[in-house]
């Protein structure tokens, strides 16, 4: 049985994929975009359309932080149309360089091992971070101040709306 030229299957994987990204990355605060790439590589998919996919992710996830930060007036507009210029200009390339991966037969293989070795490098750099600030005086950073209150006027509608909903499981942190 097949749904938009999809086995109800595949289908099913791919949806339980995207809950399970967005649940467990929900909680640490930051997208799961990076495992949607290996995870289409795994399943079969050619590198083109692996990558794609993945970039598609980070696109809609980027869009509504975006619009999240620029309702709190945290949006350096300058920075973002140089990090577009910059972004695009690094797509254009990456593509180049799977396309002709791709002819050589080499892209799949090329591109795993280029995501274990970026993320590697994250989490070596992420480690180093926190061990190092971890070391210092509680003066020198910013993160152990106090949230506070939120000012209910300053969350936007659609926020207000999401947060709304009661999905169990629910859990509620007593402050």
């Amino acid at each position: 049985m097949e749904l938009f030229g999809i086995a109800l299957m595949t289908l099913a994987l791919f949806v339980s994929f995207g809950f399970m990204v967005g649940v467990l990355f929900g909680f640490f605060g930051m997208g799961g975009s990076f495992l949607v790439t290996p995870a289409l590589l795994v399943m079969g998919y050619p590198a083109r359309v692996a990558v794609g996919s993945g970039m598609a992710f980070v696109f809609g996830t980027a869009m509504i932080a975006t619009l999240k930060h620029r309702d709190l007036g945290q949006v350096d507009y300058k920075l973002g149309g140089l990090m577009i210029v910059g972004t695009t200009s690094g797509i254009e390339v990456g593509s180049r360089i799977v396309y002709y991966l791709e002819e050589l037969g080499l892209a799949s293989g090329a591109i795993g091992v280029t995501y274990v070795v970026l993320l590697g490098a994250v989490g070596l750099f992420v480690t180093r971070n926190a061990l190092v600030n971890d070391g210092g005086d509680d003066s020198s950073s910013s993160h152990h101040e106090s949230d506070g209150e939120i000012d209910p006027d300053a969350i936007p509608p659609l926020a207000k709306r999401i947060q709304s909903y009661r999905i169990p499981p629910m859990m509620t942190v007593a402050g």
